[in-house]
This record gives C-alpha cells, sequence and structure tokens, in this order.
C-alpha cells in the first residue's frame, strides 16, 4: 500500500503543478489580450472562454495537492475549545463527509461527461469546444479527492485507536 500510497502522492504534485503552470499561463494571456486592446483596439476573442476553463481545471488539479498540506481554509471558533480525541473524531467525521461528497462528485462528474460524449454537446462561443474536454476533469479530481479525504480519515481513526 505504501507504493500506491508515494504514486498518488506524485500524481497530485504534478497535477498541482500543472495547475501553476496554467495559472501563469492565463495570467500571461489575459495580459496580452488586455495590451492588445489598449495597443491596437484589438482584442483575442478565445482567451477568455479559455480562461475559463482553465480556471476550473486549476481547481481540480490543484485541489488534492491542497487538502493533503492542509491548505484550506478551517473555522476555529469551537475547535480549539475541544479536546484531542473530540478533535480527531470531528476530523474523521469531516474527512468522511467530504469524501462521500466527492464520491457522489465522481458518479455525476462521470454521468455528464458520459451524456456530453453520447450527445457530441459542444459549447458554441468564440470557439466551439468539446463539453467532454471540459468537464472529463470533475470526476478526475473528484476520485483524487475521495482518496484523499479517506485516507485522512483513516489517519484520524488510527490516532484515536492509538489514544494520541
Amino acid at each position: 500500500m505504501g507504493l500506491f500510497w508515494k504514486v498518488f502522492d506524485k500524481v497530485i504534485d504534478v497535477m498541482a503543478a500543472l495547475a501553476g503552470v496554467i495559472l501563469v499561463c492565463i495570467t500571461g494571456a489575459v495580459c496580452y489580450t488586455i495590451g492588445m486592446r489598449f495597443l491596437l483596439r484589438q482584442t483575442t476573442i478565445w482567451i477568455i472562454p479559455m480562461t475559463e476553463y482553465a480556471l476550473l481545471w486549476i481547481v481540480f488539479l490543484g485541489t488534492t495537492w491542497l487538502l493533503r498540506e492542509r491548505g484550506h481554509i478551517t473555522t476555529d471558533v469551537i475547535y480549539v475549545h475541544l479536546n484531542e480525541k473530540t478533535k480527531h473524531t470531528l476530523d474523521s467525521l469531516m474527512f468522511i463527509i467530504g469524501g462521500l461528497t466527492c464520491a457522489a462528485m465522481v458518479f455525476l462528474g462521470v454521468v455528464h461527461v458520459c451524456q456530453c460524449i453520447a450527445g457530441g454537446v459542444t459549447d458554441v462561443r468564440a470557439i466551439t469546444v468539446p463539453k467532454t474536454a471540459v468537464f472529463i476533469i470533475i470526476p478526475i479530481g473528484s476520485i483524487l479527492l475521495t482518496f484523499q479525504f479517506f485516507r485522512m480519515a483513516w489517519s484520524r481513526f488510527i490516532d484515536i485507536r492509538m489514544g494520541k
């Protein structure tokens, strides 16, 4: 199982790095289109829709890494007043709920992508893009999030059993 988690961690590291690269690219693209509009009174019409798609991809590429690194925002108003065992129990419960929610997103994402494939659905705006290419990242990112949530829940469960 250790090999699985090593590979899993590498995959989410690569996905997070890819999210960073995409972010840099769309930042450059938006700056380019603003410059073109200002200097030449012309704009590049495909940049805005591609930026929207890229933002969706960034979220699902980077969220699992952020969860693993515990970079999400938490509210500690009640949490700081709890003892360690209660904190671990509450963490386990939250991780299980998160995992189940992401598992539902995997299912719904696969259903939606299959419907897009079956119907040949495209997004027709400045450019025509198959919706499958836009939405395929949702089930991929969600399955990784599901694994990470359950991994963290299991870790907290072990902590509880060991009395930590």
